[in-house]
Formats: C-alpha cells, sequence, structure tokens
C-alpha cells in the first residue's frame, strides 16, 4: 500500500530509471546507489531519508533529529506558500501561456493529479497495466482503467502513451527475445507494427474511453514517417471497425513521442502526419549522447544540457509549431525549473511533470518574463 510507504533507498539504480520517476510520481523521498547495509541488523530501527540532500541516517541522535525538523518544517512552509498558485493560469509575465500537466503510471495516480492542481495529464504510461502479470491485459481489462482515469479526471485531458515494453521494461509473457542491446531493440511502437493484435487491443479500448472524456494517444518510440502512416492506417482500420460495431468514440487527437534524433531531425515531415508532439527527453538524452541512462556508472555523461540536446529540442519546437501543431515535454527534464524559461524561449505548449512538480513550475511560470513569439 502507498500510504504506507514514507521513502525508500536502494544499494544500485539510477535516478533516471523508472522506479526513481514512479516514486517521483507519488511524492516519495527516494535515494538510489547508496552504501546501506540491507542485513536483518537494520529492521526495526528509526530512520531519517532526507531527499533534499540525498542523506539517510539510521538511528540518528537528537541533533541530528532537531535539524531534519527543521529543513521538514522549512519544507512544509515553502509547499504551504506555493497554494497561492493553485488554481492559477500558468501565464508568464509576459504573457506567453503554457499548460503544466503531469505523468501518471497508472489510474490510482489520479489523486495526485488532482492534489497537485495539473491541468490533465500529458503523460499516462500504460505499459504499467502490463507489467506484473503473467497474461496479456483484455480489452475490457484496459478500458476499465482508462475509464477510471478519464471519469477521475473530471473534464481535464489524458495523453495516454500506446505500451512501450521492451528494453528496462519487460514482461514475460511478451516472450521477446533476449536482445544484446535491448534499448535499441523491439519495444515500444516497433512491437505495436509487429504484433498488431496487441495494438488492436490497447486502441479499441483507448477509443472507447474518448467517448467518457477528452483523450488523446501518443505513440512512443517512432524514428520513420513510414512508422507513424502505417500506425494511422491501423488506428483508421480499428475506428472504421469500432463504428461498424456502433460502439461509441470521441474525437482523439494522434500524437508522436519525440525521443529518437531520427525523429527530431525530421520533425517537418512528422508534423504534417500527426496533430501534437512530446518530447521524452530521458530516451532523446540517452539516444542523442549513446549513454545508457540505466547504468549508474555513467551518471557523470549523461547531460541533460548537452547543446546537441538543446539545439534538438529547439527543431522538435521550431517544426511543430510552423505545421500548426502543438508540442510539449514530458521527461524528466520538463521538471527542471533551471530549463523553464529555455522551453518557454523555444515555444513549448506544455510542459508535464511528476503531480508534485506541478505548483513549483507554475510559480516558475508565473514569475517568468517570457513574452510570446
Amino acid at each position: 500500500p502507498k500510504d504506507k510507504i514514507l521513502a525508500f533507498v536502494t544499494r544500485q539504480g539510477s535516478s533516471n530509471s523508472h522506479t526513481a520517476i514512479l516514486a517521483r510520481i507519488m511524492g516519495i523521498p527516494s535515494l538510489v546507489k547508496t552504501q546501506i547495509n540491507l542485513d536483518d541488523a537494520v529492521d526495526g530501527h528509526q530512520m531519517i531519508v532526507d531527499g533534499f540532500d540525498g542523506r539517510y541516517y539510521i538511528d540518528p541522535d537528537e541533533e541530528v533529529v532537531r535539524l531534519m525538523q527543521e529543513k521538514k518544517h522549512t519544507a512544509d512552509e515553502h509547499q504551504r506558500q506555493l497554494e497561492a498558485y493553485r488554481g492559477k493560469e500558468s501565464v508568464t509575465r509576459g504573457g506567453q501561456k503554457v499548460k503544466l500537466f503531469a505523468n501518471i503510471g497508472n489510474p490510482s495516480d489520479v489523486e495526485h493529479v488532482l492534489k497537485g492542481d495539473a491541468e490533465g495529464v500529458g503523460l499516462l504510461r500504460s505499459e504499467f497495466l502490463y507489467l506484473g502479470r503473467d497474461s496479456y491485459p483484455t480489452e475490457d481489462e484496459l478500458y476499465n482503467a482508462y475509464r477510471k482515469v478519464v471519469e477521475g479526471l473530471q473534464g481535464r485531458r489524458v495523453v495516454i502513451r500506446t505500451l512501450d515494453i521492451g528494453a528496462d521494461k519487460q514482461a514475460d509473457y511478451f516472450q521477446l527475445d533476449k536482445e544484446e542491446n535491448p534499448a535499441l531493440g523491439l519495444r515500444g511502437i516497433r512491437i505495436c507494427i509487429r504484433r498488431p493484435e496487441v495494438f488492436r487491443t490497447q486502441m479499441r479500448a483507448i477509443y472507447r474511453a474518448s467517448a467518457l472524456g477528452p483523450v488523446s494517444v501518443m505513440f512512443p518510440m517512432i524514428a520513420s514517417v513510414w512508422e507513424v502512416r502505417k500506425v494511422k492506417e491501423m488506428c483508421q482500420a480499428i475506428r472504421d471497425e469500432m463504428a461498424k460495431e456502433g460502439i461509441p468514440m470521441g474525437e482523439v487527437e494522434h500524437g508522436i513521442m519525440i525521443e529518437t534524433p531520427a525523429a527530431a531531425l525530421v520533425s517537418e515531415q512528422l508534423a504534417a502526419e500527426v496533430d501534437f508532439f512530446s518530447v521524452g527527453t530521458n530516451d532523446l538524452t540517452q539516444y542523442t549522447l549513446a549513454v545508457d541512462r540505466q547504468n549508474p556508472s555513467l551518471d557523470g555523461f549523461y547531460d541533460p544540457y548537452h547543446p546537441a540536446l538543446l539545439r534538438l529540442l529547439r527543431l522538435v519546437a521550431e517544426n511543430a509549431h510552423k505545421a500548426g501543431i502543438w508540442c510539449g515535454i514530458c521527461g524528466e527534464l520538463g521538471g527542471d525549473l533551471t530549463m523553464t524559461e529555455t522551453f518557454l524561449d523555444m515555444g513549448y505548449d506544455e510542459l508535464s511533470v511528476s503531480p508534485t512538480r506541478v505548483l513549483e513550475l507554475r510559480k516558475k511560470v508565473c514569475e517568468s518574463e517570457v513574452s510570446p513569439k
């Protein structure tokens, strides 16, 4: 039960791993790559986890407890001050508007979206509906999960990413071959194209849920225009099939994730095929720099501020607006307050972050002087 978890500490892992990302969604302090002793000797002992400085204390003395209580009080007061931005429009002093959405992993995370005052969900990582089980979810199971999200958001938009199984997210029942380079292997949209029956089940569930509220869908790991055209053809066939069956559906925007340098470089051609872009900065960074973001020994080489990456991000925004479509960022970099004004200057229309980051990000936006282009 998530409400019983105050924090967690691991000996391995990476701050860019999906485990750490999910912890941020839930607002749970987490430390990775620590030297903690995991034997039974720590059971039953008092422990303090400082998520700000990346430190933990086992059986802390009175002075440490006092200092940590003061730090917690300061953090609580800062959060209280952020409440002044709840319900406010996300617009800069210069008049530029941006939508602040939230990233979630499953229907139960909707409560964090509402608590965080996000304007919608910019990334529903639907692959987590496929993990932790021994068989494919049925159409009804997927539909019921999406229905809970759509209804729970009370009119806010949800952008559902089609399953991104593969690489670091494995499900045995997919029976994927062992790969030497899984990050470059059969994952994301490649699985959906190779296994159309899996894609069909998910898209039918998504289209059914779209009858209940605003739903958009986006496809991960796009590298070529032909992939988008193939997926659009598959989607149209599914919608035609459902229309003949008399199944209610809403209007659904179809977008793509920009996660590969190839997609960024041909974004002008891709923009003509879709309704929006959403940049996955985590993967775009690792593919641009040839750095495995799951490898903790490469943390010093994983540079989300690399000029090559920033050049690609600007190019994507320019090509999106040239084609008259909106573009957003749903990767972890979207919540980096040191990059907010840069993204606003590039013209990004939406930033989707962990729910706990929304109010802080809105404060940053509202204090910015960036003006519309």
